[in-house]
């Protein structure tokens, strides 16, 4: 039965990985767009446009760099770099909540796209998390 726990947790978290992969395109495609609509049609404050643009590229790097170790550590079985990608999910999260509620103008949409970032961001978490008890495990060999 452990050896079935394992198979799921891994599949599961490969899928939330693989469409988060996605997502985290879209995200920024339209937060690029988001950020040059509202760039040319609202004042910001003194750099305050350059702040946002700053955590928004230190949050996708971040993201794409902690989807990659998921990946990498779950497909090669290795709890290594799934633990570090469990843990860069604090500031990719951080980020997210900062785009969420203290962004300079929030867009309605924004909040939607940000929901379910954090949404990808909790179920990955949950499964990362029963992925790597699963693979320390101790095996047992009869």
């Amino acid at each position: 039965m452990s050896k079935m726990t394992n198979v799921n947790s891994s599949l599961a978290y490969e899928i939330l990985l693989y469409l988060n992969n996605f997502y985290l395109g879209m995200f920024f495609v339209c937060e690029v767009a988001i950020g040059i609509l509202k760039a040319i049609n609202v004042s910001y404050p003194e750099n305050a446009l350059l702040t946002e643009t700053g955590i928004f590229s230190a949050l996708c790097l971040v993201e794409a760099f902690r989807i990659f170790l998921g990946q990498r550590g779950n497909l090669s079985s290795k709890k290594v770099p799934v633990f570090f990608s469990v843990l860069l999910t604090i500031p990719s999260a951080v980020g997210v909540c900062y785009f969420l509620i203290y962004q300079t103008y929030i867009i309605r949409l924004e909040y939607i796209w940000c929901a379910v970032m954090l949404m990808f961001h909790a179920l990955e978490m949950t499964f990362a998390i029963l992925f790597i008890f699963t693979v320390c495990k101790n095996q047992q060999y009869d």
